[in-house]
């Protein structure tokens, strides 16, 4: 038994630890939800300078309408390209910069559950509870979606069947976990 107990304290040092990282990553997620957000407000206020400007740029061959691309998540709304070519640059900037607020804010609420479990575990004598499990299969559902939205079949489903197998190894040992409390 002093085993099982060292080796849940080291568990529960590392999860203090990754909360701490967690908090950590969190801050600059949520600055990147309002620097984004900014940056689309900026955009589609200031619509009609930034076309200006940038229409100018492209006809004296300044700027190519491909350097003024910025990720865009979202091309399968928006052609871009045929926006961009109309003089319209400001709006799919700013649709860009949307998107890359929303992927900020679901990466913020992805940590924040992780962090609670994180914490969960600190103040729990077992990492097998069924709060741990459900929090975690939610988590995975978010990732899930959120892959399959934002990057695509093939990545989400291998990453869902990643995350099926370790949420199935975890609700093994609390199988095991149960069967061992109720023996002692």
């Amino acid at each position: 038994m002093y085993e099982q107990g060292k080796r849940l304290e080291v568990m529960k040092e590392r999860c203090k630890m990754s909360s701490r990282v967690v908090s950590i990553i969190q801050i600059f997620t949520i600055v990147g939800v309002v620097l984004s957000f900014v940056g689309a407000v900026i955009c589609f206020t200031q619509r009609n300078m930034i076309n200006e400007q940038l229409a100018e740029a492209v006809r004296s061959g300044r700027v190519t309408v491909e350097s003024i691309r910025i990720g865009g998540m979202l091309h399968f709304m928006i052609d871009y390209t045929k926006a961009f070519e109309a003089g319209s640059f400001a709006v799919p900037m700013a649709v860009s910069c949307i998107t890359g607020a929303v992927i900020c804010l679901i990466i913020t609420v992805v940590l924040s559950m992780f962090k609670n479990i994180f914490n969960s575990l600190v103040k729990e004598d077992t990492p097998f509870s069924d709060y741990i499990l459900g929090r975690l299969k939610v988590c995975f559902i978010i990732i899930t979606i959120a892959v399959l939205v934002f990057v695509g079949v093939g990545p989400a489903v291998v990453g869902a069947l990643l995350m099926w197998c370790i949420y199935s190894i975890l609700e093994y040992g609390k199988a095991l976990q149960t069967e061992i409390d109720e023996t002692l």
